[in-house]
């Protein structure tokens, strides 16, 4: 299998770009194909009709999230695996000075090696930083500027001392395209912009939004940094070991979108259901009062009670099943009754007015309301006076005269008080007109003229009785004149009795009933679709609930497996086994076994164990990502010697695939890396603390640990055997020929990544010669330079002469003879040098 290749897939987490996935076995992200094949199996397991019905909702919303998402965006997380090729820092911890450095691309090990605080920690941090675009990574923690108690004591401060702002900035690549990430970091120490940029050999640039990939689900699932000290201080206890180890399972930005966004549809359609029974409670109360108005009116006439229904699927037949289909505002009643007693009124007052003002003796009679009147004011009168107010001669007693006159008329005066009587009856009675006019008002029967005619004259008699009193005067008698005429036309008639009809009771009571319950119906109406569905995105909430518990279960068993296997490989020798690793929600409980067969705690492994636990993760998951690299700063730390060399071993075997970047100040872990990986540079890391400029120096090329060892074989080898003599010849030229052959892929690399070129395309080139003066030739056909120039492999070449072809012919165990290899050896470091050393 191709080392770069990345067949692991996933999608946004908003909806982006489903793919299958290929590598799921890998604990690669899961993809929305992932998803919907596990509920379909879940939904073909279900036992009620009704889980099957959920499991279906669940699949249909994940085919159209997934459907939807399937579109041209870009997703840096599919197809090939990215190589780390560059990082440039400034201003970022202890890198006041800028600092940029250029990686090796290809399969190997690289190991940055320096004292503490020589910087190597801000080169793994920077390049952390770069990747995710955030200053936390997996587990949030407070800005270093925070003030409170509970402010972290150790935590790293990332902006620079004095400097307003850092940069930090990788580039990676994969095949003909490169990705540039920036992130910049404010004083505080968080990055408050990320830029991404998507760069093409052919010199195209394209800028996208990275936060609306997959990128940020693969970093935190497959994290290509690991840092012991920070992973130590963060996991701590249950809840931090289960994220860290949650994280690496990777269910990723499809799980996360999906788990978003049903419990946001369940939630939704949840307060639906609420708002709903909410608007019912409102309108059962509301009808109770209209209920208990009209059964207070008329207690002999009951409406059927309303059913209620918690659950209404039709809410036109609903309203038709209870009679509630009448729309219209509540009106005054008019009953035939009230019709009656305006009638009977009026026939009083004619019989009143007559009997008072029809058959009189004198006008004396006549006046006697208004000399009544006139005696009750002049008795308010300290004074009256000689001057009669009547005739305006002086008449000294026309107080007495009025009085006297009062008197005369006493026999009428029952009439005139029932008149009065009559009167005040029927200025109440005539309130039920304007109930009439406003009832059948719009009516199409009756025209706006004739019903204002009513109110004419309605208004007129009301007039007078505000005027003059309920008196039988002239302008009193006149109203009531012009009112009794306006009642007696057939069209009075036709208006009250419709009235009386629209004002029917029941049907006043209907309407109000149907009135008071708008609100509900409209909430109905808003509400009612969502809110039916509360109870199946219920269930499918539960359903994405199980699912999770599912993947969880079935993506730890594969963790297990693959961790135990690197638990074993780094802790064998202290019989430490991982037997199991359970993962709850919250929680994380890991089972180890000691040499005596018997469980151990995690507290009781020493801190180099603890550090090997912490590590058997990320290396068991280290393939299942798009990152064809990784990056481990201080990795041994607390190791014994025993470990060191264990974990060495398992770095080659990952280096095997990819270029693994190991930080240490460990002199043990530089040798046993350089030992042991067939592919391995070395440089030496410092920094100047005053100006916080940090430096990289190269340092034990493997070509050159290749020439030492031959130079040990010639020096320390017996010369009294012929037999030993020709192996020491076989030795020294194979290793002769293998450090040339370093040289030369050092040379390519180096070359490849000035010149801006593929560096596995030219890797490829360089392997496909089978024999040293081949790989020579096409070196030199890699190596494209101006003629008129010195050519680093013409040069080594020449250094080499003749020695080439018995060194190549060693190496494949042909026959060795006496030579001076003393010299050959010299001609090797030559060569070597030329190749290693060239700048371009």
């Amino acid at each position: 299998m191709d080392p770069h290749r990345h067949t692991a897939t996933s999608s946004a987490p908003d909806g982006g770009p489903a793919r299958s996935s290929a590598g799921s076995s890998e604990l690669s992200l899961l993809t929305y194909a992932d998803l919907a094949e596990e509920s379909k199996i879940a939904q073909a397991r279900a036992n009620s009709p009704q889980k099957r019905q959920a499991w279906g909702n669940l699949l249909a919303l994940i085919e159209e999230i997934g459907g939807r998402g399937r579109s041209d965006a870009w997703d840096p997380t599919s197809g090939l695996s990215w190589d780390l090729v560059s990082l440039r820092i400034e201003g970022f911890q202890g890198a006041t000075v800028p600092f940029s450095f250029q990686f090796d691309p290809t399969p190997g090990v690289t190991i940055l090696h320096g004292p503490n605080g020589s910087g190597k920690s801000s080169i793994s941090d920077g390049i952390r930083t770069a990747l995710s675009g955030r200053s936390d990574w997996w587990a949030a923690v407070a800005p270093a500027t925070a003030r409170s108690g509970k402010s972290p004591l150790w935590e790293k401060v990332n902006c620079a001392r004095d400097a307003e702002e850092s940069t930090v900035e990788v580039v990676l690549t994969r095949g003909e395209e490169s990705l540039r990430l920036t992130a910049r970091i404010d004083k505080d120490g968080q990055v408050n912009n990320f830029y991404s940029i998507r760069e093409f050999s052919s010199g195209g640039v394209a800028s996208f939004e990275i936060a609306e990939t997959p990128w940020s689900y693969a970093v935190e699932s497959h994290p290509p940094v690991f840092s012991y000290a920070d992973v130590e201080r963060r996991v701590q206890q249950h809840e931090d070991l289960q994220r860290y180890i949650e994280n690496l399972l990777a269910l990723g930005g499809c799980f996360d979108h999906l788990e978003r966004r049903v419990e946001e549809i369940s939630s939704s359609a949840t307060a639906s259901r609420k708002r709903l029974a909410a608007a019912l409670k409102s309108a059962k109360e509301r009808v109770a009062r209209v209920d208990a108005h009209f059964l207070e009116l008329e207690p002999q006439n009951h409406l059927p009670d309303v059913s209620w229904s918690g659950d209404v699927g039709d809410i036109r037949a609903w309203l038709i099943e209870n009679g509630l289909t009448e729309v219209g505002t509540t009106l005054p009643e008019v009953t035939a009754a009230g019709i009656e007693r305006l009638d009977a009124s009026l026939r009083d007052v004619d019989r009143a007015l007559e009997l008072a003002l029809g058959d009189v003796p004198t006008v004396h009679h006549r006046l006697a309301v208004h000399l009544t009147s006139l005696h009750s004011e002049v008795e308010q009168v300290a004074n009256c006076g000689y001057i009669c107010p009547v005739c305006d001669s002086e008449v000294s007693d026309w107080v007495q005269r009025l009085t006297d006159n009062l008197a005369n008329v006493a026999e009428t005066a029952p009439r005139r008080n029932a008149a009065n009587a009559s009167l005040k009856a029927l200025r109440g009675a005539v309130g039920i007109i304007p109930m009439v006019l406003d009832i059948v008002s719009g009516v199409a029967d009756f025209d706006e003229p004739l019903l204002d005619g009513f109110r004419s004259e309605y208004a007129a008699l009301l007039a007078t009785f505000e005027a003059y009193g309920e008196q039988p005067v002239a302008p009193v008698v006149t109203g009531f004149l012009g009112i009794r005429a306006k009642l007696s036309g057939e069209s009075w008639k036709g208006l009250y009795s419709k009235a009386i009809e629209l004002s029917d009771i029941s049907a006043q009571w209907r309407r109000g009933r149907r009135a008071t319950l708008e609100p509900y119906i409209a909430a109905w109406e808003q509400e009612h679709e969502e809110a039916e569905s509360a109870p199946l995105w219920e269930g499918t909430r539960k359903c994405i609930g199980e699912l999770e518990d599912r993947l969880r279960a079935g993506r730890t068993v594969r963790f297990e497996g693959k961790a135990g296997v690197q638990v074993e490989r780094l802790l064998k020798d202290a019989g430490i086994v991982l037997e199991s690793v359970s993962l709850k929600r919250t929680r994380a409980e890991i089972s180890v076994q000691g040499a005596d067969g018997n469980k151990l705690e995690l507290a009781m492994l020493s801190a180099g164990q603890r550090n090997a636990f912490l590590l058997a993760p990320l290396f068991a998951t280290a393939g299942s990502g798009p990152f064809n690299f990784l990056i481990l700063d201080d990795p041994v730390h607390s190791f014994d010697e025993i470990r060191v060399d264990r974990l060495a071993a398992v770095i080659s075997d990952l280096a095997k695939g990819r270029r693994v970047i190991v930080l240490t100040h460990d002199e043990r872990l530089k040798e046993h890396l350089l030992a042991r990986s067939h592919v391995c540079e070395a440089w030496v890391v410092s920094r100047d603390g005053i100006r916080g400029e940090i430096s990289v120096e190269k340092t034990d090329e493997l070509w050159r640990v290749l020439i030492r060892d031959a130079e040990s074989v010639w020096q320390f080898s017996p010369k009294v055997s012929s037999t030993g003599y020709l192996n020491e010849v076989q030795i020294i030229r194979g290793l002769l020929r293998q450090a040339l052959d370093d040289a030369l892929r050092q040379c390519v690399v180096r070359y490849s990544l000035f010149s801006g070129e593929n560096v596995a395309t030219s890797l490829g080139l360089l392997d496909g010669a089978m024999t040293t003066i081949k790989r020579l030739d096409a070196a030199k056909q890699i190596i494209s330079l101006d003629p008129d120039l010195s050519h680093p492999v013409d040069k080594a070449r020449q250094a080499c002469g003749h020695h080439v072809a018995k060194w190549n012919s060693a190496a494949h165990g042909g026959e060795g003879a006496k030579a001076d290899l003393k010299l050959e050896i010299k001609a090797g470091l030559d060569a070597c040098s030329m190749l290693g050393e060239w700048d371009f």
